[in-house]
């Protein structure tokens, strides 16, 4: 199923320039509106925010907003450009949080923001506390550019429904964040009975990369609930649980440019879970015990991974990203969707099953 839309055909490229200006736009905004001696640590948040990136969030909302349009509309294109630059924006200030978090150095292959402004000020404790307030201040200037919806003549209703999804969407983040937090190198059983590591997909990764980008795109183009809202929340949880069990396969076996990033910090991800599932009782303890483990070995890494090979959860975790995606694709083919844009969107779903075999 599927519709044609006397709308404008974007390709995935083109969309990207388009949203890259959009973001130096705004990114030039929030420099103009710094005060002359903070400019420089604005200066630095656009330069982090420009780096390369694959841009999913506002290409998805866009491919969505392009999928239901009834027909093209300047002032509501330039809405859609709006909220994709911002959600691009806002990745960033939490990709700044979560640096200073996890005390990482380097981001797309440069240093960090907060490492940047410790070279500024030649401090470490400055640098990471300037980060974490330029990154709020960040996340509250574009909020506010939310307002800015309303001069490109968005409807009264439905520019509140997408206010509180806006607040929505970070909100369940936080929540995510405060699960990943909470259960890093601290996993316990009870947290792998409740699928802890489910719902840090849900939070983190499938509301925030996947749902509310296409919800944005559904309600600035149609501006109603239908039916099709709750189709395209199925979709994104299914489409967005399979990326993070793919990206957990990655950041513990391997592949790209990962390693074992999630065995050295102990996260509770879909693969410990599964292991602890299939082993005798009599493992089990050990098995945590190494993965909670502060300085693990390379024998420690090498039998955590053995554990997963030989429990089968390996194998078990790659058969449910295929199984969520072809469910996630099946919904997709019966969307009212225009079919250009749905056949852009499933390309986007497709490269989730794409697991590097240098991640066995």
């Amino acid at each position: 199923m599927g519709e044609e839309r006397t709308v404008k055909r974007f390709d995935i490229q083109s969309l990207t320039e388009r949203v890259n200006e959009t973001i130096q736009l705004l990114l030039k905004e929030l420099i103009e509106n710094t005060p002359d001696t903070l400019k420089v640590y604005s200066q630095e948040f656009a330069k982090f925010t420009l780096r390369p990136g694959k841009r999913i969030r506002p290409l998805l909302l866009l491919l969505t907003y392009y999928g239901y349009a009834s027909s093209s509309d300047n002032d509501n294109d330039k809405s859609a450009y709006m909220l994709a630059g911002i959600l691009e924006i806002m990745h960033a200030f939490l990709l700044v949080h979560d640096d200073v978090i996890d005390e990482s150095s380097l981001r797309r292959g440069e240093p960090t923001l907060h490492k940047i402004y410790e070279q500024l000020t030649g401090s470490e404790k400055i640098g990471k506390d300037l980060a974490i307030v330029v990154g709020d201040i960040a996340s509250f200037y574009y909020f506010g550019k939310l307002s800015d919806l309303v001069g490109f003549g968005i409807e009264k209703e439905p520019f509140q429904k997408l206010l509180k999804l806006f607040a929505d969407c970070y909100v369940r983040t936080g929540y995510g964040q405060l699960l990943d937090i909470l259960f890093t190198g601290n996993v316990t059983e009870s947290a792998l009975r409740d699928d802890i590591p489910t719902h840090i997909s849900l939070y983190k990764t499938a509301y925030y990369t996947f749902v509310y980008p296409m919800l944005f795109g559904y309600y600035l183009a149609s501006g109603q609930e239908t039916e099709e809202t709750r189709k395209l929340q199925q979709i994104g949880e299914k489409v967005g649980i399979a990326f993070q069990y793919r990206d957990d396969i990655l950041g513990t076996f391997g592949g790209d440019t990962k390693s074992a990033n999630d065995i050295l910090e102990g996260k509770a991800t879909i693969l410990v879970k599964r292991t602890m599932d299939k082993l005798a009782e009599d493992e089990k303890e050990k098995f945590l015990g190494l993965i909670n483990k502060k300085d693990k070995s390379e024998s420690d890494i090498e039998m955590i991974k053995l554990y997963m090979l030989k429990s089968g959860a390996l194998n078990e975790t790659i058969k449910d990203v295929t199984k969520l995606v072809t469910e996630a694709l099946s919904i997709l083919a019966v969307l009212k969707m225009d079919t250009y844009y749905k056949a852009e969107i499933e390309k986007i779903f497709r490269k989730v099953l794409d697991i590097p075999k240098v991640a066995f």
